[in-house]
Order: C-alpha cells, then structure tokens, then sequence
C-alpha cells in the first residue's frame, strides 16, 4: 500500500486540487509538461538531467535578466544559455542554489532540499507571500506580492 503523502503528491503533481490558476499552470506547464523541448535531447545527456531541465524550464518561463548561482558548472550554465543566451549568470554564496529575479517574480531552485547546508527551511518559513514546491528532493519557490502563501508538494516528473 502507498503512504498517503505519496499519493497526495501524485494527485496533486497532475493539479488534481489545485486551486490556484497559476499554481496549477505552473505545476501542469513547467514542472510536469509532457511534451519535450528542443533543448530535451542535450538536457538528458548531461550529468543530472533532472536538475539541468528544471533550470532550462523555470528560466525559459520567467525569463530573467540574470541569475545567481554559486560556482555554476558549465554544463548549468549550458541548460541557461539553451534557454535564454542573453542571461547573465553571476556568483553567489549558496551552493545548490539558483536564484532569478525578473518582472514576473523571484524564483528560487534549490538542487536538494534534504541537504542540511541548504536554507530550504529558512526559505520557505520566511516567505511573506508566495508558493513553494517541492517533489522532497527539489524544491521552488516562488516569491511574488500577488500570490497567496501556499505550499505544494508533488512530483515534478522532469
């Protein structure tokens, strides 16, 4: 038999109780689309495909000016430049961590919420306003005044 979390997070990774029409977009069009980029075939190859595709995917759909990553490898800055060469990628103090900022919000991506050295708790406690989601191995958050405070865990399916 399967826990209950788990089959809430796969009832709720296909929006299935999703109230929010941009909760419900977001995790229907970006976390869990079906369908495959142009980028698809390259993302797979490199050496975490999941990781690399939920950062080509979340700057492909708020496409900011710039983003802030600690030592980001080339194959990162790759999955960046696949979806937008214009964005420019600057050093930060979190490892694990991709931060972008443009005109439809701040987004935070977090490679492993589980890592201890992580500031997912932190992150996510101190949130005003805004949503997270989590598939309890990665997790995004996304921080905006015109979203209410709301929590998702499903599966991303990247």
């Amino acid at each position: 038999m399967w826990p209950a979390n788990k089959i809430k997070r796969l009832w709720r990774g296909r929006g299935h109780g999703v109230h929010s029409p941009f909760a419900y977009r977001f995790i229907t069009n970006v976390l869990r689309l079906k369908g495959s980029y142009y980028a698809t075939s390259e993302l797979e190859h490199m050496p975490d495909p999941r990781w690399h595709t939920l950062l080509f995917r979340l700057v492909c759909e708020f496409e900011p000016e710039r983003m802030v990553m600690h030592d980001a490898s080339p194959t990162e800055r790759r999955a960046v430049a696949l979806a937008d060469s214009r964005v420019r990628i600057e050093k930060g103090s979190a490892r694990g961590i991709a931060v972008m900022r443009s005109a439809k919000g701040e987004v935070t991506a977090f490679r492993d919420v589980r890592d201890a050295s992580g500031d997912w708790p932190g992150k996510v406690v101190g949130m005003p306003s805004g949503m997270t989601f989590t598939d309890g191995v990665m997790g995004v958050t996304v921080e905006r005044p015109d979203l209410p405070r709301q929590d998702f865990e499903i599966d991303f399916r990247l």
